[in-house]
């Protein structure tokens, strides 16, 4: 046998009894550890020392050491990290000290009690009272409004920057349901985004039916395709293209000429064999006609979100028994759409900012709100910026004299104007 070879052979030799050696010690397949031994082993890594070592101390694995822990998590008996120091040892404990509390810990472990935090307390951080009020009221009035929709009325009316997630909150606390709206239909094509670049490039119109009482009415909405601004409507008793017509040349005294509308295939805009008076009507003012693509309704999702808003909020809200009252509230609530109530879909903006080309004053006047709202006295008022002229029979608070400590200011029309200090 060459020396080569016996040397090879001690060393398998001395790495087989180093093996033996290392599985001597660890601990028999099978063996139950008592409640006893279990405490012991969490109050020894609670209070810092590393876990090989208790598993020494103890005479398990790591592995079952992990198991305790879990266990102990899910029984409450583990609730602050291991890096926390127990209220039991102030110092590291090693072998010694874990067998003299062997006798101690022979008794029943009492449940952890949660570290308290040294962070101080922020009296500004979350909502105020009249921040929560003012999404409740947003809420009862627009039940159909989630809390995205909520928070952009709280940013272009307010100033508010509240996060969808705080808004949640305060709506499921208050018992209100989740809104949830379908999703977009999965096809093979992605979903197309186009935008007007100005008011009056291009108007979308479109009919629904609605229930007046017992008898059927046909509601026209045209829109502003930049500003979401509706220029026109009308509530008549049949889809025709002579409602059209009388409805456009409304909204082209009130606001101007398009220089597109953009409609469906409907019979009260567009004929197979004929010209319909509509068509003749684009013809004499010199308005481009588009259609959208047979049988793809998602070409219009703009006016269509506007017809599913009325819906939604006033006509499965309230019931008219008659014509007259129906238009009463579909001129007010129009008016509110435009004026009083954010859209998502132009930056929290209300159309009419975009239609009459403020929108760079509102946003600078948010920004300037914005940058004060925690502790800002001016958020407990019920102050809107850029107040609109009220709608018939809408009562409206034109003018205030506020006092803030020694500061006297005047708000008129939702502005504020800082006179300045009171001398006594």
């Amino acid at each position: 046998m060459t020396s080569s070879h016996s040397s090879r052979k001690r060393n398998s030799v001395s790495k087989s009894r180093s093996r033996r050696g290392k599985r001597a010690r660890v601990p028999a397949r099978g063996r139950r550890y008592s409640p006893a031994e279990h405490a012991r082993a969490l109050s020894l890594i609670l209070a810092g020392m590393q876990r090989e070592q208790v598993a020494e101390e103890i005479g398990c694995s790591t592995e079952s050491l992990r198991r305790w822990y879990v266990e102990g998590k899910k029984q409450g008996l583990v609730t602050k990290s291991r890096k926390a120091e127990d209220s039991s040892a102030t110092t590291r404990p090693g072998k010694t000290a874990g067998k003299a509390e062997d006798s101690s810990a022979t008794t029943k472990p009492a449940a952890a009690q949660p570290v308290a935090t040294s962070a101080p307390h922020d009296p500004g951080a979350g909502l105020g009272d009249h921040e929560v009020k003012t999404i409740l009221d947003y809420k009862k009035k627009h039940p159909s409004m989630g809390p995205a929709q909520i928070r952009a009325q709280l940013k272009r009316f307010f100033g508010w920057r509240v996060s969808v997630k705080s808004i949640a909150g305060v709506l499921r606390k208050a018992g209100y349901a989740p809104v949830h709206r379908k999703g977009r239909p999965v096809g093979d094509e992605h979903p197309r985004r186009f935008e007007a670049p100005h008011r009056n490039a291009l108007w979308q119109l479109d009919f629904t039916e609605l229930r007046v009482g017992s008898e059927r009415r046909w509601l026209l909405v045209i829109e502003d395709d930049f500003s979401r601004f509706v220029v026109g409507h009308v509530l008549a008793e049949g889809p025709t293209s002579e409602v059209v017509v009388a409805a456009m040349r409304e909204a082209i005294r009130l606001h101007g000429k398009p220089e597109r509308v953009y409609t469906d295939r409907g019979a009260a805009f567009t004929a197979w064999r004929d010209v319909t008076s509509f068509e003749q009507f684009l013809d004499e003012q010199l308005i481009d006609h588009s259609l959208r693509t047979a049988h793809r309704p998602q070409g219009g999702g703009k006016i269509e979100s506007v017809i599913g808003t009325v819906q939604r909020e006033l006509w499965e809200v309230v019931h008219f028994d008659d014509v007259a009252a129906a238009e009463r509230a579909l001129a007010m609530f129009f008016a509110d759409y435009n004026h009083r109530r954010a859209h998502l879909g132009i930056g929290s903006l209300v159309p009419a900012d975009r239609f009459y080309g403020r929108w760079p004053e509102v946003i600078a006047e948010m920004d300037a709100v914005s940058r004060r709202r925690q502790g800002a006295f001016a958020l407990q008022l019920d102050r809107r910026l850029f107040v609109e002229p009220p709608a018939a029979g809408e009562r409206v608070v034109a003018l205030q004299l506020i006092f803030v400590g020694d500061q006297a200011e005047l708000h008129l029309g939702g502005r504020r104007i800082v006179l300045g200090k009171i001398e006594s």
